[in-house]
This record gives C-alpha cells, structure tokens and sequence, in this order.
C-alpha cells in the first residue's frame, strides 16, 4: 500500500494546489507553473502515455519527480538526481518549544529580498511566484531578509515545510529552529500536520530530528528531460 506522502507532488498538484498547476488534457501528467516550481507528477507507475503527456507540458527544459523504487524514466531522460529524507512532525510538541517572537510573515512586497537569500544559500528551488504557496515567515536585520522558511507542497492532510535557509553570517543563532517551528504552528493552525525533506548528508536533519520530526522514508528526486532526445543533428524524432 501506498501513502499520500509518497508522492506529495501528485497530491498537492490535484488538491489543494489546482490553481497552480498545469494538467495534461488526459489527466495522466500534471506540474506546477514554471515560474512557481519545477515539480511534476506522472504517478507512481506512468505509462507511456504518461510520459507522453509530460512531453507535451515540458517541450524543453526539465522537471523534478519523485521516483518510487522501481521508477524508470524513458530513455536518456534522466539528467541528475539527489537523495532526500522525509521527515513526519510526530513527535513535535509545540506547547513545550513557545514561539520567539522574531519572524514575521512575508509577503510579495519581501520576494526581491527572498529571491536574493535564496540565491545566496540555495535551500531548493525558488522561482519569482514560490510565494504563492504562502505561510512564508523571515527574520530580518533592519530591512535585510537574514533567515526564512514557508510552505511548498500540499497533499491532503499535510503541508510541507520548506526553503528553510539561513545567511551564512546568522548561523548558529538558532533561526532556522525557530522559523520552522513557526511555519509549523501555521500548519497546525490550519488543522493539518507537517513534514519536510532534507537531503541525505544535509546537518540540517539532526536539528528537525531534535524538535521531534520523524524519519518516514528516503526518496530521490528525479531530474527528467521529458522530450524526446534530439538526432545527432539536432532535430526531434518524429
């Protein structure tokens, strides 16, 4: 059996997050709009009529999936990949971590500065209407966005938190702490339960695991070029 976490993107792109996604007219691929993040979904078996439809959403260019053991793009397809971890907020108990008081919502006014602390520490994929996930939270020195974290995918039951990032000379104050518990109390909020991923290495693990995330399961994430390879002379199979 499968769990609605095991293919968040496909959950959120057909829930909650519709209105920012792009769908193939069958139904068998869906993505999110380019400008808002790379992420796409042909379920957890795709047929070749999947990837088809995938093609036709991504002409050029590439998307990220979520591959589940045994996943196998079409040939040439695949272009890189990292490993993740997904981590569950079961054992994060918010009453017992009271907020500190020094973020703030962000809004669209703030994406100049969240488009630059991005580019500086790269937490993930960040693009000019990421926003529009919403619950995004910073902290700031005068009007210097120094830490943030928000929300990204949104399948039924669950939020993601994510773009949890830090600018080099703010580490070790405790930010990214105190922001992802911030997001979470959102989360909650809303009467849904958090998790997040991290990538296998990433120091950041052992900081959610001490507010009480769970490990679930390992992914890797998949980067696909979907359309069909180029001839040596560069023009497309017909």
């Amino acid at each position: 059996m499968t769990h609605v976490l095991d293919d968040a993107i496909d959950g959120g792109l057909r829930g909650a997050h519709e209105s920012l996604s792009l769908r193939s007219p069958s139904g068998a691929a869906v993505r999110y709009r380019p400008e808002i993040a790379p992420f796409a979904s042909v379920g957890l078996e795709p047929s070749a009529d999947a990837w088809a439809a995938l093609r036709a959403l991504v002409p050029d260019g590439t998307v990220a999936l979520f591959p589940f053991p045994g996943f196998r793009t079409p040939p040439g397809g695949r272009v890189g990949g990292v490993g993740l971890a997904q981590l569950t907020d079961d054992e994060v108990d918010l009453e017992a971590l009271p907020p500190a008081g020094r973020s703030r919502a962000l809004s669209r006014d703030d994406v100049p500065e969240m488009l630059r602390l991005t580019a500086a520490t790269k937490p993930g994929p960040f693009e000019v209407d990421t926003i529009e996930f919403g619950g995004y939270r910073g902290i700031f020195d005068g009007d210097e966005l120094v830490a943030m974290a928000g929300r990204r995918m949104n399948p039924p039951g669950w939020t993601e938190i994510s773009a949890v990032c830090t600018d080099p000379r703010y580490r070790g104050r405790g930010y990214a702490r105190e922001l992802v518990l911030d997001v979470l109390r959102g989360i909650r909020a809303d009467g849904a339960r958090g998790f997040l991923h991290v990538a296998h290495g990433n120091p950041a693990r052992a900081v959610y695991e001490s507010l009480g995330f769970v490990a679930r399961r390992d992914f890797e994430v998949a980067v696909v070029r979907p359309a069909e390879p180029a001839e040596p002379d560069g023009s497309r199979p017909v």
